[in-house]
């Protein structure tokens, strides 16, 4: 099981308070990461994800850019039907729903292989999540931003403000939408330049958000469990 990469998934892109009916959108997610290793060692990673929300769902699907290489069909495949492994499930796209009680899923979607692989809470530290419906709804915990300072950077989105934190050599700045309930940039890193980090947002007002959820009634379903046999 190739857990660094999947914590990965979660631990790059920040996971997305309570949502109220009409708080549903769409966006991409921009996410790049550079670090120097001790060797001297310069390493960038970036990638994007399309982000839709509802008021119960939260759906990223990695956007992969031209000369992504296919994975080999004989990979997946075992007496006619998608076979899996964890490290498999690096480039799927996440479905995070609630349901009225409360109670948060999440669910990992080949959509080539239309497989969906459901996760038992005893499994999520396996793939970096939290489990907290509040931080992967918001793409940082709401409760974070009261304990950031607000900022006197100027913001050029109305209605964000920038809140920031910084000791012990490290600084974190969020860009936070009060009205979106959604933090639209976020920023962190070592004050000496030997990593950083950054998040960016771009939301699609012009598109109705679809419901990608929507569209899984005839997948086949597995449990992650049974990716580790």
């Amino acid at each position: 099981m190739n857990k660094s990469i999947l914590c990965a998934l979660f631990g790059a892109l920040p996971l997305l308070a309570a949502a109220a009916p009409g708080d549903a959108l769409q966006a991409t997610v921009q996410v790049e990461s550079r670090w120097i290793t001790a060797d001297g060692v310069e390493k960038t990673t970036r990638f994007s994800e399309r982000l839709v929300r509802s008021e119960s769902h939260v759906w990223t699907e990695r956007i992969k850019p031209t000369g992504t290489p296919k994975a080999e069909a004989d990979e997946h495949q075992h007496a006619g039907e998608a076979h899996l492994h964890p490290s498999d499930l690096a480039g799927a796209a996440k479905l995070i729903g609630r349901d009225k009680q409360g109670a948060v899923s999440l669910s990992f979607i080949r959509t080539d292989l239309k497989t969906r692989v459901d996760m038992s809470p005893r499994d999520y530290d396996a793939v970096g999540f939290d489990g907290k419906w509040e931080s992967a709804w918001s793409l940082v915990d709401p409760a974070l931003i009261k304990r950031l300072a607000l900022s006197t950077r100027a913001s050029s989105e109305a209605g964000a403000r920038w809140y920031e934190r910084r000791g012990e050599g490290e600084y974190l700045r969020v860009l936070w939408s009060d009205s979106l309930k959604l933090a639209l940039r976020i920023e962190s890193g070592r004050d000496d330049g030997s990593r950083a980090s950054r998040t960016v947002v771009k939301l699609d007002p012009a598109a109705a958000p679809a419901q990608p959820w929507a569209k899984l009634a005839g997948y086949t379903r597995k449990d992650y469990t049974d990716l580790l046999d």
